[in-house]
């Protein structure tokens, strides 16, 4: 189909419109990896990477590094179809799979292009005409006006970043934001891994009675224990995020009732098809499914995002292309939410136009 000719790998550093604070990091700005690939024909694919220190290890700088190596291994490869991605980028270096992530995106948007197919074909096409977006109620002093300007707008998804506070405290947050949202929608927790475990059982306890649908990564992603403790008391089911780095990962949680479902992000698992196939295993079990990206990405990410969001086979605990939360972007058509819902692109590939003078604009040095 074409050959891959030239890999540039960069970082941007766009800001938020309003900073987010989780537990154990502040984040104004997104801090993140280009990918460009040009081919054979002339034509480009774009990828992006989040930085995620908390969750995978990776900060832009070590990300643009690990593309620059994989680079020199993948120039002059010839592609032929999506099928072959995986086993193509996977061995090219251990982990590292935000920066593969990239990759995956970029020559999944190339060969788009070339059958002038979105990305949902190539992953064997949608099961669902659109995605619930959930938007993150994530501290300062509007977190309440927003989810109630939001709720106004259509949404029937948030999340309450908590786990920055005590158990109490981000419990009466939570009831808060049920009684904000009202009925009807989805209201979850996300710790991201920051109570203790004693914190995350207290937490885990009032879930329920706070209006809670269910209970994200209360606790460490290592800590197995931990978290089936806080299943064994919760009467909303648990989720698992920075736990689930693998498809074993997934089964593990399973297998130890340490979690009744999970978040499945491209940087963590490192190609779309290793989302797909976690999205199998997990409707296999009946687990849940929540698709997210990190916050945040440009629309060249949360592009990637929602063709997952429409092709994944379940879906229950809904999805996030966290564009939303920028003060601009970088490409000319943003990927858009409509009545709380995400409107995935419908050209080949990705579906999205990027301006590189946008790029230019918010380049870092590294």
């Amino acid at each position: 189909m074409f050959r891959i000719e030239k890999i540039d790998a960069f970082a941007v550093a766009v800001p938020l419109k309003t900073p987010i604070k989780m537990a154990g990091i502040y984040i104004d700005t997104c801090d993140n990896l280009i990918v460009k690939i040009t081919d054979s024909s002339g034509k480009v694919g774009w990828g992006e990477g989040s930085s995620a220190p908390t969750m995978t290890g990776d900060m832009a700088e070590g990300m643009v590094a690990a593309v620059k190596f994989m680079a020199s291994r993948l120039q002059g490869t010839e592609i032929e179809d999506a099928s072959q991605l995986q086993d193509l980028i996977e061995p090219l270096m251990h982990g590292n799979h935000g920066s593969k992530s990239a990759l995956d995106g970029a020559l999944h948007d190339l060969i788009g292009q070339h059958l002038g197919k979105p990305m949902y074909e190539l992953l064997g096409g949608k099961t669902r005409d659109r995605a619930p977006m959930f938007w993150m109620i994530a501290g300062g002093p509007d977190e309440m006006q927003l989810a109630r300007l939001r709720r106004d707008e259509g949404y029937i998804a948030f999340k309450v970043k908590v786990g920055v506070n005590e158990p109490e405290v981000d419990l009466e947050r939570a009831r808060t934001a049920r009684s904000v949202v009202g009925d009807g929608v989805h209201v979850s927790a996300d710790a991201n891994q920051g109570f203790s475990p004693k914190n995350a059982v207290t937490f885990a306890r009032g879930a329920g009675d706070a209006g809670l649908d269910f209970f994200e990564q209360p606790v460490m992603g290592h800590d197995i224990a931990a978290m089936r403790a806080c299943a064994d008391v919760c009467s909303v089911p648990i989720g698992a995020d920075e736990g689930i780095h693998s498809i074993g990962d997934i089964q593990r949680h399973h297998d130890e009732g340490a979690a009744e479902g999970g978040s499945l992000k491209l940087i963590k698992l490192g190609s779309a098809a290793e989302v797909m196939n976690a999205g199998r295993l997990m409707q296999s079990l009946s687990m849940r499914v929540n698709l997210a990206g990190k916050t945040a990405d440009t629309s060249i990410a949360s592009a990637a995002i929602s063709h997952l969001a429409v092709a994944l086979p379940t879906l229950e605990w809904d999805a996030s292309v966290t564009n939303q939360y920028l003060i601009d972007d970088v490409v000319t058509n943003p990927v858009a939410v409509v009545d709380g819902h995400i409107v995935t692109p419908d050209g080949p590939g990705l579906g999205i136009v990027v301006d590189e003078a946008k790029l230019e604009k918010y380049r870092r040095a590294i």
